[in-house]
């Protein structure tokens, strides 16, 4: 029996992406401009598809040709965009991301609520945005980051862009899962200290900045306990049936799935990089079971976890109060 090749396994990717036939062909005949009866040709396998021409395909069609190529071994193998640090102009770029995600999330959910499941490296977006002065700092230091103006280089100075104050309301419309867990970083808050401290001791916040983030982070501890204790707070939005756990290493990355019927899309970010799976059901199927599978080395907090969820926020006040003393 004849051992696919890459040129079988990308043909066979691309009748996933429309399981009619005469609708697929048209579609690759208009994307690459060639005529019916040679795409028909190449279907059937009695003449390849250029590099170029499976270059084209798999860039419009968001086909993964590592993953084909690496498909036996059991690894996944991702695109991943590279941030470059002071690449923008403007955080408008960080707007239009949001949005973009929002509008991809807002059609999962379109027809019933759907379930997500994340692991997170740094704060999530939903522990933040009713808290003014959080939100601010987590969206200014994606600035110091990634945009090179001066502005960011002086917390007090700078004012939150309406697109962000917006996000608040935006969240409750297009956030509406029946469940969802979270897995977090056991050093996510060491980690979210520590860069407040430092932006402390570079004279980009003030002392009294300083405090009032701090307090700000204690107050979101606190309300997240008690919403993990049954207590519902309007701070923290989150759905009745939440699963919160923390991982027993340092992941250092952030990623979630979201899937309602046949819609899906998974995303997966470091400080520096990104991706995201929305076409491929495959791939998608597999960084979910992935994240799913954290939840084996990570420990449950939430239902019946009582005193290990005092524990854990004692822990975490702790480590702020040492860091940010």
């Amino acid at each position: 029996m004849r051992k696919k090749d890459l040129h079988d396994k990308f043909i066979e990717e691309l009748h996933k992406r429309n399981s009619k036939r005469a609708e697929l062909i048209n579609q690759v005949s208009d994307i690459l401009k060639l005529e019916k009866e040679s795409v028909y040709r190449r279907m059937a396998g009695k003449v390849n598809f250029s590099i170029r021409e499976m270059g084209i395909l798999a860039k419009i069609l968001n086909i993964s040709l590592d993953s084909l190529l690496y498909q036996e071994e059991d690894i996944q193998w991702l695109p991943f965009i590279l941030e470059t640090p002071l690449k923008f102009h403007s955080i408008d770029t960080l707007c239009d991301m949001i949005d973009l995600n929002f509008k991809h999330i807002e059609e999962i959910n379109r027809d019933e609520p759907g379930t997500s499941g994340n692991v997170y490296h740094s704060l999530p977006l939903e522990c933040f945005i009713h808290s003014p002065l959080m939100m601010k700092f987590m969206f200014f230091k994606w600035g110091y980051y990634f945009v090179q103006s001066d502005e960011y280089n002086n917390f007090s100075q700078w004012k939150l862009p309406p697109r962000l104050s917006a996000i608040g309301e935006k969240y409750h419309h297009v956030y509406n899962f029946q469940h969802v867990f979270y897995i977090w970083d056991s050093s996510l808050i060491w980690a979210l200290s520590k860069e407040i401290s430092n932006f402390y001791k570079t004279h980009i916040i003030s002392e009294q900045e300083k405090e009032d983030i701090k307090n700000e982070l204690k107050l979101i501890l606190s309300q997240l306990e008690k919403t993990l204790n049954g207590t519902r707070t309007p701070r923290i939005p989150l759905p009745s049936e939440t699963d919160f756990l923390v991982s027993s290493i340092n992941v250092g990355f952030s990623s979630s799935y979201f899937f309602s019927g046949n819609k899906h899309l998974a995303l997966l970010q470091t400080n520096f990089s990104f991706s995201m799976i929305q076409d491929s059901e495959d791939n998608f199927n597999k960084i979910k079971e992935w994240i799913n599978s954290l939840c084996h080395i990570s420990t449950l907090l939430s239902r019946s976890g009582r005193i290990e969820r005092r524990l854990f926020f004692n822990t975490q006040y702790r480590i702020i109060d040492e860091i940010l003393k």
